[in-house]
Protein backbone atom coordinates (compact mmCIF):
# COMPACT_ATOMS: atom_id res chain seq x y z
CA UNK A 1 0.00 0.00 0.00
CA UNK A 2 2.65 2.53 1.01
CA UNK A 3 3.99 2.61 -2.94
CA UNK A 4 0.29 3.69 -3.93
CA UNK A 5 0.50 6.45 -1.08
CA UNK A 6 3.64 7.32 -2.64
CA UNK A 7 1.77 8.88 -5.57
CA UNK A 8 1.22 11.84 -2.88
CA UNK A 9 2.84 14.31 -3.30
CA UNK A 10 3.27 15.76 0.31
CA UNK A 11 3.82 11.87 1.64
CA UNK A 12 7.31 13.02 2.17
CA UNK A 13 6.73 15.80 3.98
CA UNK A 14 4.29 13.80 6.39
CA UNK A 15 5.66 12.90 9.95
CA UNK A 16 5.58 9.63 11.33
CA UNK A 17 2.35 9.80 13.28
CA UNK A 18 0.53 11.56 10.46
CA UNK A 19 2.16 8.72 8.06
CA UNK A 20 0.14 6.36 10.56
CA UNK A 21 -2.95 8.06 9.78
CA UNK A 22 -2.97 7.91 6.20
CA UNK A 23 -2.35 4.27 6.64
CA UNK A 24 -5.02 3.46 9.01
CA UNK A 25 -7.82 5.76 7.33
CA UNK A 26 -7.10 4.73 3.86
CA UNK A 27 -9.50 2.13 2.31
CA UNK A 28 -9.85 0.17 -0.92
CA UNK A 29 -12.58 1.15 -3.45
CA UNK A 30 -14.41 -0.05 -6.39
CA UNK A 31 -16.54 1.34 -8.71
CA UNK A 32 -18.29 -0.31 -11.86
CA UNK A 33 -18.65 1.07 -15.39
CA UNK A 34 -20.78 3.99 -15.46
CA UNK A 35 -20.68 4.90 -11.66
CA UNK A 36 -20.50 7.90 -10.41
CA UNK A 37 -17.79 8.77 -8.49
CA UNK A 38 -18.14 11.91 -7.26
CA UNK A 39 -20.43 15.49 -8.08
CA UNK A 40 -20.51 18.86 -6.92
CA UNK A 41 -23.89 18.51 -4.84
CA UNK A 42 -22.80 14.81 -2.59
CA UNK A 43 -20.73 14.21 -0.13
CA UNK A 44 -16.76 15.16 0.25
CA UNK A 45 -14.97 11.89 -0.66
CA UNK A 46 -11.34 12.39 -0.24
CA UNK A 47 -8.56 12.18 -2.50
CA UNK A 48 -8.99 9.20 -5.01
CA UNK A 49 -5.47 7.03 -5.93
CA UNK A 50 -6.47 5.06 -8.90
CA UNK A 51 -4.76 1.47 -9.08
CA UNK A 52 -6.55 0.57 -12.13
CA UNK A 53 -8.90 1.64 -14.89
CA UNK A 54 -10.18 5.12 -15.98
CA UNK A 55 -12.21 8.11 -14.30
CA UNK A 56 -14.01 10.66 -16.40
CA UNK A 57 -14.30 14.29 -14.95
CA UNK A 58 -16.84 16.06 -16.58
CA UNK A 59 -19.14 19.02 -16.57
CA UNK A 60 -23.40 18.45 -17.20
CA UNK A 61 -25.79 20.90 -18.19
CA UNK A 62 -29.00 21.20 -17.39
CA UNK A 63 -30.37 19.99 -20.53
CA UNK A 64 -28.02 16.90 -20.13
CA UNK A 65 -25.37 17.58 -22.26
CA UNK A 66 -21.67 16.97 -21.32
CA UNK A 67 -17.90 18.16 -21.87
CA UNK A 68 -15.00 15.99 -20.54
CA UNK A 69 -13.14 18.01 -18.97
CA UNK A 70 -10.07 15.63 -18.26
CA UNK A 71 -9.43 11.65 -17.86
CA UNK A 72 -7.35 10.39 -15.46
CA UNK A 73 -5.90 6.51 -15.12
CA UNK A 74 -3.27 4.14 -13.51
CA UNK A 75 -1.32 6.05 -11.16
CA UNK A 76 -2.74 8.76 -11.11
CA UNK A 77 -4.07 10.74 -8.40
CA UNK A 78 -7.71 12.69 -8.20
CA UNK A 79 -7.38 16.03 -5.99
CA UNK A 80 -11.06 17.24 -7.26
CA UNK A 81 -12.75 14.91 -4.97
CA UNK A 82 -11.01 16.46 -2.15
CA UNK A 83 -11.37 19.67 -2.96
CA UNK A 84 -14.71 20.28 -0.84
CA UNK A 85 -12.12 19.89 2.35
CA UNK A 86 -11.41 23.57 1.44
CA UNK A 87 -14.52 24.65 1.96
CA UNK A 88 -13.96 27.94 -0.11
CA UNK A 89 -13.13 25.83 -3.55
CA UNK A 90 -16.60 24.36 -5.10
CA UNK A 91 -16.85 22.76 -8.46
CA UNK A 92 -20.07 21.89 -10.11
CA UNK A 93 -17.74 18.50 -12.22
CA UNK A 94 -18.51 14.98 -11.97
CA UNK A 95 -16.27 12.49 -11.06
CA UNK A 96 -17.67 9.45 -12.80
CA UNK A 97 -15.82 5.28 -14.06
CA UNK A 98 -15.78 5.28 -17.28
CA UNK A 99 -14.52 1.75 -16.92
CA UNK A 100 -13.96 -0.98 -13.62
CA UNK A 101 -11.94 1.15 -10.94
CA UNK A 102 -10.33 0.21 -9.08
CA UNK A 103 -8.09 2.22 -6.19
CA UNK A 104 -8.02 3.65 -2.59
CA UNK A 105 -9.06 6.57 -0.95
CA UNK A 106 -8.20 9.04 2.09
CA UNK A 107 -11.39 9.79 3.40
CA UNK A 108 -12.03 13.55 4.18
CA UNK A 109 -12.31 13.37 7.60
CA UNK A 110 -8.64 12.47 7.75
CA UNK A 111 -7.87 14.86 5.07
CA UNK A 112 -9.24 17.64 6.88
CA UNK A 113 -7.42 17.02 9.97
CA UNK A 114 -3.81 17.20 7.78
CA UNK A 115 -4.80 19.92 5.88
CA UNK A 116 -5.37 21.92 9.55
CA UNK A 117 -1.55 20.59 10.52
CA UNK A 118 0.48 20.36 7.63
CA UNK A 119 0.78 23.39 4.93
CA UNK A 120 2.14 20.96 2.37
CA UNK A 121 -1.34 18.85 2.33
CA UNK A 122 -3.38 22.24 1.83
CA UNK A 123 -0.86 23.28 -0.53
CA UNK A 124 -1.30 19.70 -2.48
CA UNK A 125 -5.27 20.33 -2.97
CA UNK A 126 -4.88 23.90 -3.98
CA UNK A 127 -2.61 23.34 -6.52
CA UNK A 128 -4.89 20.68 -7.54
CA UNK A 129 -8.26 22.62 -7.80
CA UNK A 130 -6.03 25.24 -9.56
CA UNK A 131 -4.91 22.52 -12.53
CA UNK A 132 -8.54 21.46 -12.80
CA UNK A 133 -9.84 25.33 -12.92
CA UNK A 134 -7.52 25.78 -16.15
CA UNK A 135 -8.69 22.58 -17.91
CA UNK A 136 -12.05 24.06 -17.05
CA UNK A 137 -11.57 27.23 -18.73
CA UNK A 138 -9.60 25.72 -21.61
CA UNK A 139 -13.04 23.19 -22.33
CA UNK A 140 -15.09 26.59 -22.16
CA UNK A 141 -12.64 28.19 -24.55
CA UNK A 142 -12.53 25.78 -27.10
CA UNK A 143 -16.80 25.34 -26.28
CA UNK A 144 -17.12 29.15 -27.64
CA UNK A 145 -14.86 29.86 -30.31
CA UNK A 146 -13.59 26.43 -31.58
CA UNK A 147 -15.66 25.03 -34.35
CA UNK A 148 -17.15 21.14 -33.91
CA UNK A 149 -14.70 19.92 -36.25
CA UNK A 150 -11.97 21.74 -34.33
CA UNK A 151 -13.15 20.06 -31.33
CA UNK A 152 -13.37 17.08 -32.38
CA UNK A 153 -10.27 17.00 -33.90
CA UNK A 154 -8.36 17.85 -30.50
CA UNK A 155 -10.18 15.33 -28.82
CA UNK A 156 -9.14 12.64 -31.49
CA UNK A 157 -5.40 13.76 -31.40
CA UNK A 158 -5.13 13.97 -27.39
CA UNK A 159 -6.68 10.49 -27.20
CA UNK A 160 -4.58 9.28 -29.53
CA UNK A 161 -1.87 10.77 -27.68
CA UNK A 162 -3.09 9.42 -24.39
CA UNK A 163 -3.40 6.02 -25.63
CA UNK A 164 -0.14 5.78 -27.76
CA UNK A 165 -2.29 4.64 -30.66
CA UNK A 166 -4.05 5.59 -33.81
CA UNK A 167 -6.86 2.99 -33.29
CA UNK A 168 -9.42 4.59 -30.53
CA UNK A 169 -11.86 2.35 -29.47
CA UNK A 170 -14.51 5.11 -28.23
CA UNK A 171 -18.30 5.31 -29.97
CA UNK A 172 -20.01 8.53 -31.32
CA UNK A 173 -21.86 8.95 -28.04
CA UNK A 174 -18.51 8.92 -26.36
CA UNK A 175 -17.18 11.87 -28.83
CA UNK A 176 -20.05 13.69 -28.04
CA UNK A 177 -19.80 13.27 -24.33
CA UNK A 178 -16.07 14.27 -24.42
CA UNK A 179 -16.41 17.41 -27.08
CA UNK A 180 -20.51 19.09 -25.35
CA UNK A 181 -22.05 18.00 -28.90
CA UNK A 182 -24.97 15.52 -29.93
CA UNK A 183 -24.24 12.03 -31.26
CA UNK A 184 -25.75 13.42 -34.39
CA UNK A 185 -23.28 16.27 -34.70
CA UNK A 186 -20.58 14.04 -34.65
CA UNK A 187 -21.92 11.93 -36.96
CA UNK A 188 -21.90 14.52 -39.60
CA UNK A 189 -18.46 15.83 -38.66
CA UNK A 190 -16.66 12.05 -38.59
CA UNK A 191 -18.24 11.72 -42.32
CA UNK A 192 -16.30 15.07 -43.10
CA UNK A 193 -13.06 14.05 -41.92
CA UNK A 194 -13.79 10.66 -43.90
CA UNK A 195 -13.78 12.51 -46.92
CA UNK A 196 -10.80 14.61 -46.01
CA UNK A 197 -8.93 11.78 -45.76
CA UNK A 198 -7.85 12.14 -41.68
CA UNK A 199 -10.17 9.20 -40.66
CA UNK A 200 -11.42 6.09 -41.02
CA UNK A 201 -14.88 4.44 -39.20
CA UNK A 202 -15.16 1.32 -37.83
CA UNK A 203 -17.22 -0.76 -35.34
CA UNK A 204 -17.13 0.97 -32.68
CA UNK A 205 -14.56 3.08 -33.06
CA UNK A 206 -12.25 5.62 -35.10
CA UNK A 207 -8.74 5.44 -36.97
CA UNK A 208 -6.62 8.51 -37.42
CA UNK A 209 -5.12 7.80 -40.55
CA UNK A 210 -3.72 12.10 -41.24
CA UNK A 211 -2.66 13.17 -38.52
CA UNK A 212 -1.25 16.01 -40.20
CA UNK A 213 -4.85 17.02 -41.80
CA UNK A 214 -5.79 16.59 -38.39
CA UNK A 215 -3.15 19.36 -36.59
CA UNK A 216 -4.00 22.13 -39.55
CA UNK A 217 -7.87 21.26 -39.00
CA UNK A 218 -6.92 22.38 -35.51
CA UNK A 219 -4.50 25.12 -36.18
CA UNK A 220 -6.99 26.96 -38.96
CA UNK A 221 -8.51 30.53 -37.67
Amino acid sequence: MESVLEQLSFWPRLTAPERERVERAVRPVTYEAGQMIWSGDSDCLGVLMIRSGVVRLFLSSADGREATIARMADGEVCALTAACVLHTTQFNIRVQAEGRVEGLVLPALCLSGLVEENPYVENFIYRGATQLFAQVMEAVEQLLFCSLEQRLAVFLLDEGARLGTDTLRVTQEQMAQAIGSAREAVTRTLKKLVAAGAVELFRGGVRLTDRKALYRLVSRP
